[in-house]
């Protein structure tokens, strides 16, 4: 009998961060420790996705980019097919692991208490970077997740992966991962 364990991913595959980061106002302050010019600098180019170039663990904008991103994460709507996705999966006796790039050393406790107020049921919550590593190592067959790297390469790996349809991620090649409007479409897949 196949495993009923899943990984899904949280940001813009169970909310909308990218929405919620691109739409909010953010209001300087002198808590950011940089001047309003520097500030507004750097949030546009996190609105960008740039990264930090530096070299260094710590910068102004990596401190920023955590305090906004932060904020993102609490301010987040998920998406309703989502929540729904997520209870039947409960009710249908999966093991849910939440897996996120999500740094969760400083988020966990806002990430839990998301998830919770939002009544999203889970039974692990994990920090990955390779997320097709993580499910590997775990015997993890199935990952719902919107990154451009799992979307390429999970299914060369032995992870079936399912990712949101959004303009981030239409030209990639999915080799062999499938994309979907709605989660009913995953749920559909995994149940055969």
């Amino acid at each position: 009998m196949p495993s009923k364990t899943i990984a899904i991913d949280l940001d813009d595959t169970l909310n909308n961060f990218s929405e919620t980061l691109a739409r909010t106002r953010f209001e300087y302050d002198a808590s950011y420790g940089m001047d309003e010019d520097t500030f507004s600098r750097h949030l546009e180019r996190l609105r960008s996705g740039a990264k930090d170039e530096s070299e260094l663990l710590s910068t102004q904008y990596s401190f920023l980019r955590y305090r906004i991103h932060q904020r993102c994460y609490e301010l987040s709507r998920p998406t309703a097919d989502g929540v729904n996705f997520m209870r039947a999966l409960r009710s249908d006796g999966w093991r849910i692991v939440i897996c996120t790039h999500r740094d969760l050393r400083r988020a966990n406790a806002c990430t839990r208490r998301w998830l919770d107020d939002n009544k999203i049921p889970f039974d692990y919550l994990f920090m990955a970077w390779n997320k097709i590593v993580f499910c590997r190592a775990w015997a993890i067959e199935h990952l719902v997740d919107d990154d451009p790297f799992n979307i390429r390469f999970g299914t060369t790996h032995g992870v079936n992966v399912y990712y949101p349809l959004t303009e981030r991620n239409r030209g990639i090649d999915p080799s062999g991962a499938r994309g979907f409007s709605q989660f009913d479409e995953v749920r559909r897949w995994i149940e055969r």
